[in-house]
C-alpha cells in the first residue's frame, strides 16, 4: 500500500470542501447582481460575452439553459483541442513517475519489469486471478483512471472522447509497468470508474478555474486545482493556460451544494447498540448541477458524489465512496413535481465491517421533486442499475489483515431508493438513502449474495451554515453458496455530527 495516499485523501476532501465554498460564494454574489426575471435566466456572468460571441442582447437563452448561477459549455475557442499526441505523452509520462517510485523507493516486487516480462505479459495475456487487496483495485485504480481520463479531458477532448484514452492507461500498466498478469478486473475498474472519477474531478475543477482572475486568488485557484488534479494542473502548466489571463471567465461552471460533516460513529457489534468502539468520522457530499434547472443532457451535469474517511474499521480508513453521475436524460413537469427521467451511471465503494462492495452499474432512474409550500419540499429519487461488474468479500465478512485478495467478482443488480423532506430555507432536512443488491459470483467462491444499506440522517441547522445531525446506518448481508454454509449478519452504526453546508442552488 503506498502510504501517502491518505493524508493525501484528507487533504482531496478539505481543500475541495474550501475551494468549493469559495467558489459557491462567487457564483452566489454574481447571480445577486442580476434582479430581473429576465436576467435570471441568463448565467451569473452576462457581462462577459467571450464565450458565447455574442453581445448581452443577443445572446442566446437556449444555450444558457435557463442557468441558475452560471451553466454554459466551455469555450472551444480558448480551449482547443491538443493533438493526440499529448494525452498519450502524458499517460505515459504519469506512469512512468509512478513506475519510479515503486521500484526505486518502495521496492515493489511487482515494479521489477524488463522487456522480458513485457513479452511474458503478452504471451500469457489477460486473466481474472488477481491477488490485490480490495482497496487497491475498487478505489485506486479508479482513482488512477481518473487521471488518464483527465490526461485527455483536460486538453479539450469531450467526455466521450476521453475514455479510451483511460483504457490505454490501463492497459499500458498492466502490460509494460507490473510482472503480475494483466487482470480484467484491473483493466475495467481502471477504465469505467476512471471515466466516473475523472468526469467529475473535471467539473469539480472546473467551477474553481477562472482564468480571468489574477494575483493572490488566482493562485490559489490554481494550488486548489493542483491538490485536486494534478494530471488537470499539468496540462495547464504545459499548454500555457496557468499564467494566461482571459478577459471573460471561459469554462462550463454549475450550480454546487457541498456539505461537510465531522463527528464520531459507533460502530457496534452486530445490531447491539453501544457494543463497539467510538471513533472520528469525515464525511463530504457534494451535489453538483441542480437537476431541476437546465435541460442540459451533457454527461455528468448533474452528479452527487459523497466519501467518508473513518478511523472506525481499523485498517480501512476510506468507508465509502460513492456517488452517481446523469449520462443522458430529460427534464420534465408531471403535475406540481418536478421530474427528470435519465440514464445514469453508478460508482460504488463500500469498505466496512459488515462488507466490502464496489461495482461499477449503469441504469434508469427518476429524480424528483414536489414543493409542498413556499419553503417545504419532498424529495424523492430511485434508480434500477445493471452491475455487469462487481467485487465482494468472498467469506463471512471482511477480514481486516488481510494482504491477498479476498473478494469475489460478480455480477447481478442494484436498487437505490433516496427519499427526503425539507423544512424551511435548510432549517431541518429529513432523509433516507437504501440500497439494495443482488450478486452472483462468477469468479471465485460460487454463489449468491443479497446486500442493503438502509441510513436515515437527519440534520438542523442551527446557525447560518452550521448544523448538527445524527445518522443511523443498518448493514445486511445474505449468502448462500453451495460450497459453504448459508449465513446472514446484520450490523449498525451510530453517527453524531457538526455539518458545515454552502448551497449554491435553491432547495425549496
Amino acid at each position: 500500500m503506498r502510504t501517502w495516499i491518505f493524508p493525501s485523501i484528507l487533504s482531496f476532501i478539505l481543500s475541495t470542501t474550501l475551494v468549493l465554498q469559495a467558489s459557491a460564494q462567487t457564483l452566489n454574489a454574481d447571480s445577486t447582481s442580476h434582479q430581473s426575471s429576465e436576467s435570471r435566466l441568463m448565467p451569473a456572468f452576462t457581462s462577459h460575452t467571450h464565450a458565447y460571441n455574442h453581445s448581452d442582447e443577443e445572446m442566446d437563452t437556449g444555450a444558457v439553459k435557463k442557468a441558475v448561477g452560471i451553466l454554459f459549455s466551455d469555450d472551444t475557442g480558448y480551449y482547443g483541442k491538443s493533438p493526440i499526441y499529448l494525452p498519450l505523452i502524458k499517460i505515459t509520462a504519469s506512469n512512468i513517475a509512478l513506475w519510479l517510485v515503486d521500484r526505486f523507493i518502495f521496492n515493489f516486487d511487482f515494479s521489477k519489469v524488463s522487456p522480458a516480462t513485457w513479452a511474458y505479459n503478452f504471451q500469457r495475456g489477460m486473466t481474472w486471478e488477481d491477488s490485490d487487496r480490495f482497496g487497491n483495485d475498487f478505489f485506486f485504480h479508479p482513482y488512477t483512471g481518473g487521471g488518464y481520463f483527465m490526461d485527455a479531458r483536460s486538453v479539450g477532448y469531450t467526455y466521450w472522447e476521453s475514455i479510451p484514452f483511460a483504457l490505454f492507461g490501463s492497459a499500458e500498466w498492466k502490460f509494460f509497468f507490473e510482472n503480475d498478469q494483466p487482470s480484467w478486473g484491473d483493466l475495467i475498474n481502471t477504465t469505467i470508474n476512471g471515466t466516473f472519477v475523472g468526469e467529475a474531478t473535471y467539473r469539480l475543477t472546473s467551477n474553481i478555474i477562472d482564468d480571468s482572475k489574477t494575483g493572490p486568488e488566482r493562485a490559489w485557484r490554481e494550488a486548489a486545482v493542483a491538490v485536486l488534479s494534478p494530471s488537470r494542473f499539468f496540462s495547464r502548466l504545459i499548454t500555457g493556460k496557468l499564467y494566461s489571463v482571459s478577459e471573460n471567465p471561459t469554462l462550463e461552471r454549475e450550480p454546487t451544494d457541498v456539505r461537510l460533516a465531522v463527528g464520531t460513529v459507533l460502530v457496534n457489534d452486530a445490531s447491539s447498540f453501544g457494543t463497539g468502539p467510538v471513533k472520528a468520522d469525515i464525511n463530504l457530499q457534494i451535489e453538483y448541477g441542480d437537476p431541476f434547472q437546465t435541460d442540459d443532457t451533457k454527461p455528468f451535469s448533474n452528479f452527487k458524489l459523497g466519501a467518508e474517511l473513518t478511523n472506525g474499521y481499523q485498517r480501512k480508513l476510506i468507508g465509502g465512496v460513492n456517488g452517481y453521475g446523469l449520462i443522458t436524460g430529460t427534464p420534465t413537469q408531471l403535475g406540481p413535481i418536478d421530474t427528470r427521467f435519465g440514464i445514469f451511471q453508478h460508482f460504488n465503494y463500500f469498505d466496512n465491517t459488515a462488507f466490502e462492495l464496489g461495482d461499477a452499474a449503469i441504469g434508469v432512474g427518476f429524480v424528483t421533486r414536489t414543493p409542498v409550500s413556499e419553503y417545504h419540499s419532498i424529495y424523492g429519487n430511485l434508480f434500477l442499475s445493471a452491475v455487469p461488474f462487481a467485487g465482494n468479500n468472498a467469506g463471512f465478512a471482511p477480514i481486516d489483515t488481510t494482504q491477498q485478495r479476498d473478494y469475489n467478482f460478480d455480477y447481478g443488480a442494484q436498487a437505490l431508493g433516496e427519499f427526503g423532506f425539507v423544512i424551511g430555507p435548510g432549517t431541518v432536512d429529513l432523509n433516507l438513502t437504501a440500497y439494495y443488491y443482488y450478486l452472483h459470483s462468477f469468479y471465485g467462491v460460487p454463489g449468491d449474495n443479497r446486500l442493503a444499506l438502509i441510513r436515515p440522517r437527519v440534520s438542523f441547522n442551527v446557525w447560518k451554515n452550521l448544523g448538527i445531525g445524527f445518522e443511523h446506518s443498518i448493514f445486511f448481508s445474505d449468502r448462500t453458496s453451495p460450497t459453504l454454509p448459508a449465513y446472514s449478519i446484520t450490523r449498525t452504526e451510530q453517527r453524531i455530527f457538526l455539518q458545515w453546508t454552502w448551497n449554491n442552488f435553491s432547495k425549496e
